[in-house]
């Protein structure tokens, strides 16, 4: 399950709150009940990122059988609150007939579609598919009763695009932290990467500096931990710089809690996002997960990153630096106590974006105290069941 998905039902379950869930699954399922209170209505469809064309196939193949699904939910009960997160936009649509029976409908916009679209097609704003993304956006958010978006860059931006400010939430892409035991990085040391193996995440820029560490600390190894379509030339680049022996690749996403469990023991995390336009307006997960347990952590400068995390709380380097991010790891492995006061900085940093402070509003955007909300999402990967 998505982790932002996941976090948001894990809350929901905490409240009290039943929920159904219609997302992908790894086999047909019709109401199977994969945790008390939560009831999973899923189609599998298998993902495919290797040409743009499958991505309004996945979002076609996907809006048909949300529809249908949560259509007939919204016949059999009345929902407090109807959650629809993209990507794409248009699932909010999948909602018309709970719409009809006036149910609260929310639009969860873990995404900007126009400008993710720019950046995965590497075309500009006036580019037909980007102007058709702003158009059903424009849409979406007008149809929703609210929205909710996960940064103050998107939050500006969906206001510029005809959003009302009373109608939009900003919940960022934190989980909760009070259960998360703190860092305890091992021994030998290792850089880390929870990511998707695609191109925009830069994991090919930290690969290219661990080439350029690795004959200064011939101890350090690179983690990478994740899938994706890029790894196979990832996995050839490590070759390559000769240092196949050193970067380490897990073949496949860990569950979220091996995950963090692995991450808390890195020395370093490692965050190379590039600068593709649509970067500039995320504060990704996988920041506030490295700061919620501490780790240091050495990060692209993007706009939206930065606007949160000043700089004596993440290592920033410019975008697709390589030499950058090597010496800003290399500056902190020289110095472990310069890197531990960066890491309680960031955590300074992260209040107001932890999820303690952003539950109270993901709630009252979807108008929920105790409550049976519907939740329709496409996700990335198999819900277990």
């Amino acid at each position: 399950m998505q982790t932002t998905l996941r976090r948001n039902v894990t809350e929901l379950r905490r409240q009290g709150v039943q929920v159904d869930l219609v997302c992908l699954t790894d086999r047909l399922t019709w109401g199977a009940r994969t945790a008390p209170g939560v009831r999973v209505f899923g189609i599998p469809f298998r993902q495919r990122r290797t040409h743009a064309i499958w991505y309004p196939v996945h979002y076609a193949s996907f809006f048909v059988w949300a529809l249908i699904a949560a259509s007939v939910l919204a016949l059999g009960r009345r929902y407090d609150a109807v959650e629809v997160d993209n990507t794409p936009d248009f699932l909010v649509f999948t909602a018309v007939i709970a719409r009809l029976r006036r149910m609260r409908i929310v639009l969860f916009s873990m995404e900007l579609m126009p400008e993710l679209t720019a950046a995965r097609l590497r075309v500009g704003p006036g580019a037909l598919s980007v102007r058709i993304a702003t158009r059903l956006e424009r849409a979406a958010i007008a149809w929703a009763d609210h929205v909710i978006t996960v940064s103050e860059p998107c939050r500006r931006i969906l206001l510029g695009r005809g959003l009302k400010d009373h109608k939009v939430s900003v919940v960022p892409n934190s989980h909760g932290t009070a259960e998360l035991e703190p860092a305890r990085p091992a021994s030998p040391p290792f850089l880390v990467i929870q990511t998707t193996l695609i191109e925009r995440y830069g994991v090919r820029v930290a690969i290219e500096a661990m080439g350029e560490l690795a004959p200064q600390f011939p101890r350090l190894t690179l983690e990478i931990l994740g899938e994706g379509e890029g790894e196979a030339a990832l996995i050839e680049l490590t070759t390559r710089l000769g240092i196949a022996d050193r970067v380490h690749f897990s073949h496949h996403y860990l569950p979220w809690g091996e995950m963090i469990d692995r991450v808390r023991q890195a020395t370093l995390g490692i965050v190379p996002l590039l600068a593709d336009g649509y970067g500039d307006l995320c504060v990704p997960n996988k920041v506030l997960e490295l700061t919620a347990i501490g780790v240091p952590t050495v990060c692209s400068r993007l706009p939206a990153i930065a606007e949160h995390f000043p700089p004596d709380a993440l290592a920033y380097f410019e975008p697709g630096d390589a030499g950058g991010l090597a010496a800003q790891v290399r500056r902190l492995l020289a110095d472990p106590g310069a890197a531990h006061r960066q890491a309680a900085r960031a955590q300074e940093s992260m209040r107001v974006l932890s999820w303690d402070t952003a539950a109270t509003r993901y709630l009252a955007a979807l108008g929920l105290h105790r409550a049976d909300p519907l939740m329709t999402q496409r996700t990335d990967h198999a819900l277990a069941t």
